[in-house]
């Protein structure tokens, strides 16, 4: 059995990806998908989840949902995203096929606290959104923080500038962060280890036309291949980054990575709410990601995706 895991994303392509490759990765036992309602239409993207678990017939996770806004919401053109995936005609060949689950889903919340509380493993949990629902879980059971192995999680900008691009803001926070300050404060005041992956590492890894060309050779037999091909096809022309990817990786097989300890502390309002920050006095230690094996982490994604 692989490590058990939790995954909290908010639905847009490279948070899909990162999904897909967590649930694939033999070294990886995924208990609970939840999804955020950050830069996407959070029951778009419960409805997404599903259509990629039947289509890939996958089995195993719950998958959950939670609808409040966001403090700080992403731009709706962003999150219109879930939309055009939700109808992509791939999901067509689900026709007559059992859904990979019925009824009503739980609020993540919920779903991870019910993981916590009965696993017998201490649990990774991954999150490539807000950290709305995962501070939630333990601002309600704060018991369960001895649960958890260690939160892997996409957020932050330390000696690069962040990617929130809103009036008041003076752009120094990364997205995921700003979009719940208070959230990824609540985190860094648990004892819950922390690997941090930052936009300080992910500038460094734009998503590739040699990468995709890879991706699609393999696509031909290989349906989450295809699956990812047509995902980042939605993004062409913009500038797309494996920052969710990268965040999944740090999970799978974090021995491609090196990792720095550092003291952060962030923001939770203000004109620079979001901003993590180094400092001296407060914050605590977290274990920042500073480099990573590039081809390596690249063949690793195309190994997964080529196992189903």
């Amino acid at each position: 059995m692989g490590q058990p895991v939790l995954h909290d994303h908010d639905g847009h392509v490279d948070d899909l990806i990162s999904t897909i490759l967590l649930w694939l990765a033999p070294e990886i036992e995924l208990q609970a998908i939840g999804v955020t309602n950050g830069d996407c239409f959070a029951e778009q993207g419960l409805e997404v989840m599903l259509k990629i678990g039947t289509y890939l017939d996958l089995e195993g996770a719950e998958i959950a949902m939670t609808p409040d806004e966001m403090p700080n919401p992403f731009p709706d053109n962003w999150r219109r995203e879930s939309h055009i995936i939700n109808e992509l005609p791939l999901f067509g060949e689900n026709y007559l096929k059992e859904p990979y689950q019925a009824g009503r889903a739980r609020r993540c919340e919920a779903v991870f606290a019910d993981c916590l509380a009965n696993t017998k493993v201490p649990m990774t949990i991954v999150t490539t959104g807000p950290l709305t629902n995962v501070a939630k879980v333990f601002a309600e059971q704060p018991d369960l923080t001895q649960k958890v192995k260690e939160m892997v999680i996409m957020g932050g900008a330390i000696n690069v500038p962040g990617n929130v691009e809103e009036e008041g803001h003076d752009g120094s926070a990364e997205w995921n962060l700003y979009a719940d300050p208070g959230a990824f404060k609540a985190i860094l005041d648990t004892k819950i280890p922390i690997k941090l992956i930052t936009l300080d590492l992910t500038n460094q890894l734009p998503v590739t036309k040699e990468f995709l060309q890879k991706l699609e050779i393999q696509a031909e037999k290989s349906k989450a291949s295809k699956l990812a091909t047509k995902l980042w096809s939605l993004v062409k022309g913009f500038e797309y980054y494996f920052w969710d990817t990268i965040t999944a990786a740090a999970a799978i097989e974090p021995s491609l990575f090196k990792f720095k300890d550092m003291r952060l502390d962030t923001n939770v309002s203000g004109k620079s709410q979001g901003r993590t920050f180094t400092t001296l006095f407060g914050g605590r230690k977290v274990q920042v990601a500073s480099q990573l094996d590039k081809n390596a982490f690249e063949e690793l994604l195309l190994s997964i995706l080529a196992m189903r």
